[in-house]
């Protein structure tokens, strides 16, 4: 089924991404099945039925490198995958596929760890519940396509109770008249300073923020700290690295490589194997732009398709089930028809 901005197509993922046109899609972004945690269907094609993690592993391989050559050159991969324990060993099925991948081309770009604030715990005797899984960050390139812009986090530390939002008129979001002159004899004092040299000898917080611009008692917008707090006297280390002044970027902070993120529950008969909706969009709106094609060659519900198509770009997904297609397809007409109401747009009419 299809659209304008979005197409399903049922099938094999191996041999349907080796039939896409090759440098198409800016972003791949999906969650296969894991390693023998459960059926979706009886067709003897489904990974994660396979006898061995090796098996499973040769599987992944081959679906992803083929996806490589689809890639623009700038384009990026995205895996939200979790391990697997047997007999009281886990498998490292996620790094060891990460290892797979980059024999294969891709440069390895991050391991993001999924924190399941939500996680269900464990029945298991000696084993700790599993409250995390991992999202593989892999660009076809040494450069990808990235809008740290697009998803920065603002006021982060007032957000997790470490600081208190400051009143308006006390947070600054930009430098005012830096001075050079002071900057350079400031560097000057410290840079000629020894580890004997007095405290008192050397500049003050305020002076260093004051230098570069800063009122030493605002605030800054992404973390709320004062600006003195972000020039410090004290380090480990020698002098060379000193002064320390890295005022956050007032659009917010970059994002760490620790997600929090509830998961999503299924609902009657929905595809019960759900990635949250949150989590794709920091993706999508991370790795693409409007009008990019993404694809999911494991489409499941649709959820990378909803994200993508509903943030103005467009979706490939692909999976094996004529049921899953149905119904990722109604759940992205759905967004796509809602998207294009907003937007004063017809609905697109489904094939």
């Amino acid at each position: 089924m299809q659209s304008e901005s979005f197409k399903i197509i049922r099938g094999d993922a191996y041999q349907i991404v080796r039939r896409l046109p090759a440098g198409k899609f800016r972003a791949i972004i999906t969650s296969p099945p894991y390693y023998r945690h459960r059926h979706y269907g009886n067709n003897d094609h489904e990974i994660g039925r396979e006898q061995t993690a090796e098996a499973y592993l040769d599987s992944l391989t081959v679906v992803f490198e083929a996806c490589r050559n689809i890639l623009t050159e700038d384009g990026s991969l995205w895996i939200v995958i979790g391990d697997t324990r047997r007999q009281h060993e886990k498998l490292r099925i996620p790094h060891r596929l990460a290892e797979r991948l980059v024999q294969a081309g891709y440069v390895f770009r991050e391991d993001i760890v999924w924190y399941k604030k939500n996680n269900v715990s464990s029945s298991s005797h000696d084993n700790f519940s599993q409250a995390y899984e991992y999202v593989l960050f892999f660009s076809k390139n040494r450069r990808s396509y990235a809008n740290l812009d697009a998803v920065r986090v603002q006021g982060n530390e007032a957000a997790e109770g470490r600081n208190k939002v400051p009143p308006r008129h006390m947070v600054q979001y930009a430098p005012q008249n830096p001075d050079r002159n002071e900057i350079a004899r400031i560097a000057n004092i410290i840079h000629s300073a020894s580890s004997s040299t007095p405290l008192a000898k050397l500049p003050t917080t305020s002076d260093i923020a004051r230098a570069y611009g800063y009122d030493p008692d605002k605030f800054c917008p992404t973390c709320y700290r004062k600006f003195k707090r972000h020039a410090t006297r004290r380090r480990i280390g020698d002098h060379k690295h000193y002064p320390i002044f890295a005022v956050c970027n007032p659009r917010g902070k970059n994002p760490s490589n620790v997600w929090e993120i509830a998961t999503k529950a299924h609902y009657g008969n929905e595809h019960f194997a759900i990635f949250p909706e949150e989590l794709v969009e920091v993706i999508v709106r991370f790795a693409t732009e409007k009008d990019d094609n993404v694809l999911d060659p494991f489409a499941g519900r649709g959820t990378t398709g909803i994200v993508a198509t509903s943030l103005g770009r467009k979706f490939v997904g692909i999976d094996l089930y004529n049921d899953n297609v149905e119904k990722a397809s109604r759940n992205i007409a759905k967004t796509d028809n809602s998207a294009n109401l907003i937007m004063g747009l017809a609905p697109n009419n489904q094939h």
